[in-house]
């Protein structure tokens, strides 16, 4: 019995046997640029003082230890930054998904009057900005220096976000709406159970370009919070890098395990320990939405 030929594959010539070749290694290439500086790190923070001092690493840890890792966590801050770092993160993400989705929704509305007057503002906000030494004077006169809300509030929409919501609303068919009014929906209830549902990709787009932005976020926490009970991840890794050195020396003086212990704290092994566990979150939530992250944008910035 004769196998069936599969109608559906087209094989393709030599010139596209080219391309896709020479495709797959461009991208192979544009991986190990990306992957390999970040084992290097990561290869830094769990290796041998000695190895790291003498310049070893690569990509694989040498005589792999996990003093300088133990020591990061229990003895530098780390666990008090990353706490104040999810909780702005967290809670800065929900409160800016909050105001994004509810502005870009009814901008999205044809029927809604003066969505052009309110839109072109939104233009002329994400163009022009006022300065930095109004808005440090907007965050204390209202109170909020040196609190979360000071990291949180300021950045509480980002306009180009919106606008990708926006559009991605406007995309979607009008049938759905009217059909949600025609069985007694108000706005709120289909925004709720219909808009909301059907724009999932979108949404984690935005979610996780608003959870990258808060958790980068050094100047301003750098400017709006000053004492070290509010120092965030980014002011940490700063502290880290400019104060390594000093750490080093202070612990090999002062470590009741002695010699032993500090041979492997390094300057050059905190700054890769902390960096190097300062990402495991982002890393972590990233694949959750990864799969949402082409489709939002592309839809969302295209349309309209």
């Amino acid at each position: 019995m004769s196998k069936k030929k599969n109608i559906n594959h087209i094989p393709l010539d030599t010139s596209e046997k080219a391309a896709e070749i020479i495709a797959y290694v461009v991208l192979g290439i544009l991986s190990l640029l990306a992957i390999l500086p970040c084992l290097h790190v990561v290869s830094k923070g769990l290796s041998d003082g000695n190895a790291v001092t003498a310049g070893a690493i690569y990509f694989w840890p040498v005589k792999p230890q996990l003093e300088t890792v133990n020591y990061v966590l229990t003895k530098s801050g780390f666990f008090n930054a990353l706490k104040n770092t999810l909780i702005i993160t967290v809670v800065g993400t929900a409160i800016s998904m909050l105001t994004t989705v509810t502005t870009a929704y009814p901008l999205s509305r044809a029927d809604f009057k003066g969505r052009g007057f309110i839109s072109l503002l939104y233009v002329i906000s994400m163009v022009f900005f006022g300065g930095i030494i109004p808005a440090y004077m907007v965050v204390r006169t209202i109170g909020i220096l040196d609190t979360y809300w000071a990291c949180i509030l300021p950045f509480a929409i980002v306009q180009f976000n919106m606008f990708i919501v926006k559009n991605y609303f406007e995309g979607l068919p009008d049938e759905v709406e009217e059909s949600a009014a025609i069985d007694g929906a108000n706005d709120l209830r289909t925004l709720i159970s219909i808009i909301l549902p059907m724009s999932i990709p979108v949404l984690a787009t935005v979610a996780l370009l608003y959870a990258i932005n808060y958790w980068n976020n050094y100047f301003h926490a750098m400017m709006y919070t000053s004492s070290s009970s509010m120092r965030t991840m980014q002011l940490y890794l700063y502290d880290i890098i400019n104060n390594a050195s000093a750490l080093a020396e202070s612990l090999y003086s002062t470590s009741h395990q002695g010699q032993n212990f500090a041979k492997n704290l390094t300057t050059e092994g905190m700054v890769a320990a902390a960096v190097s566990m300062s990402i495991i979150p982002i890393v972590l939530a990233y694949p959750f939405v990864q799969r949402y992250m082409i489709q939002g944008i592309t839809v969302g910035s295209v349309k309209g």
